[in-house]
């Protein structure tokens, strides 16, 4: 088993090896070239996750061994902040020569998860051409279509016949790399229709293109959100989406594989801005980078704490004479707390699939907190009766009423906070967790304690 691991034969092979031991995995590539040479030509994307488990300095040295090309693949399957780490040990003339090989998207992805001084460095060893590329698509607003479209698109005259496409697609063969839609435009460059590549190949040769294709297809700007984008080719199950100017100019294209990163990287998002983690952080953020966008959100949430814990101040006295109430106050702002993340989940997860139109609203408020009404009512049983039978009859009703009222309270406010940071502007998903815990917290500790003091 261990010889075997020492040879790895294919990408796989290697990439696990590289995980479990890897300066072992290094020393193999480094005594053995050829082989490196051909299990990067065959798999660039396990490759590429190999040289991110070595240190910058040995992954550029094993890239610097690679044909040129082949670098180049393997750039572009490596994330954008292990690019930046290992180009800082190649030389400028590398860097400039990969980079303006790559597609501008990937290349655009690693500026976008730059520090300012780093990209600046990165543009100063770019040429004038692709700096100037970069800066084009820059411009675009941060997370917008225009920066993560593709440019490369096969287009052809509108008024050919499908022969006369054929033949024109053929000389598209060395600059478009995959064919997905084939996008008819006029002598202005304005889109006109969309069809497949298949449906060009199946055609009557004769027949007209405009005959042929989609007119009138859907579309996007580049300056309009990217899930917007993810979201339009979800719905109408699309391979791209033809991205124009203002002009209705054709200028790019937006593919499924980069919607499905949108979808991706939106959801991780959403669930580190839910626990009040920067939506941009990632375990290869810069140290510092990583405590600003953290510490401010800790902070928020020691204020937050300390308002808690004032609250159960102010009935110190019912917990000195009955310190059974201290054990039982988390019982009810944990199941508060879990219900209502369990709502929170739900309506993020709708919202960043657009299913909750503005109508609709009131319906999921009303549907999440009769949910909490129902299951605060078992749960509120359950807890009755776990309480009797143990003993306890006297705290028994006390805590009961506070979970259920807590589980509701937990499933209106899991639902209603996402809705309302989106209706005032900001991300659903932005610290959501932590102002719903607060909710809880407050009306579980507080409620049980006001309810204790009654009955007890």
């Amino acid at each position: 088993m261990e010889n075997e691991m020492k040879t790895p034969k294919n990408g796989e092979e290697l990439r696990k090896l590289s995980r479990k031991n890897p300066s072992l995995a290094f020393k193999f590539l480094s005594n053995n070239n050829d082989a490196w040479n051909e299990i990067a030509k065959n798999d660039p994307f396990d490759s590429a996750d190999t040289l991110e488990e070595f240190e910058p300095e040995e992954a550029g040295g094993l890239l610097l061994s690679l044909p040129v090309d082949i670098s180049i693949k393997i750039f572009e399957s490596l994330r954008p902040r292990a690019i930046i780490e290992i180009v800082q040990n190649l030389s400028s003339d590398i860097v400039e020569q990969i980079f303006s090989e790559m597609d501008t998207e990937d290349v655009v992805d690693v500026f976008e998860r730059s520090t300012v001084d780093e990209a600046e460095d990165l543009l100063e060893i770019l040429n004038k051409s692709t700096k100037l590329v970069i800066n084009k698509r820059l411009a675009y607003p941060r997370n917008s279509v225009g920066r993560l479209m593709s440019e490369e698109v096969a287009k052809i005259s509108t008024g050919l016949t499908v022969k006369e496409a054929l033949e024109e697609l053929k000389s598209l063969h060395s600059s478009v790399e995959d064919i997905v839609y084939v996008y008819s435009v006029d002598k202005n460059n304005i889109l006109s229709g969309v069809l497949s590549f298949r449906e060009i190949v199946f055609a009557n040769e004769s027949e007209l293109i405009e005959n042929v294709m989609i007119s009138n297809p859907i579309y996007i700007n580049p300056s309009s959100d990217q899930e917007e984008a993810a979201r339009l080719i979800k719905q109408y199950e699309l391979l791209a989406l033809p991205v124009v100017d203002k002009n209705n100019k054709l200028i790019g294209q937006a593919t499924i594989s980069t919607a499905l990163d949108v979808i991706q990287t939106e959801i991780a998002e959403d669930f580190s801005q839910s626990f009040g983690a920067g939506a941009e952080e990632t375990i290869f953020t810069p140290l510092q980078k990583s405590i600003k966008l953290r510490l401010p959100w800790i902070a928020v949430n020691m204020g937050l704490a300390f308002i808690v814990s004032w609250l159960i101040a102010q009935f110190d006295e019912t917990i000195a004479n009955d310190a059974l109430l201290a054990a039982l106050m988390p019982v009810v702002a944990l199941v508060g707390g879990n219900s209502g993340a369990q709502s929170l989940a739900i309506v993020i997860r709708a919202l960043a699939r657009n299913d909750i139109s503005d109508a609709r609203v009131m319906e999921v408020i009303g549907k999440q907190s009769l949910i909490g009404i129902i299951n605060g009512i078992f749960i509120g049983l359950f807890s009755f009766i776990l309480l009797t039978v143990s003993g306890l009859n006297s705290y028994s009703l006390a805590l009961s009423i506070s979970v259920f009222g807590n589980i509701f309270i937990g499933n209106l406010f899991g639902s209603s906070i996402p809705l309302i940071l989106k209706k005032l502007g900001f991300d659903p998903a932005l610290a959501s967790n932590i102002f719903l815990t607060l909710i809880t917290d407050i009306v579980g500790f507080a409620g049980f304690l006001g309810i204790a003091l009654l009955l007890i």
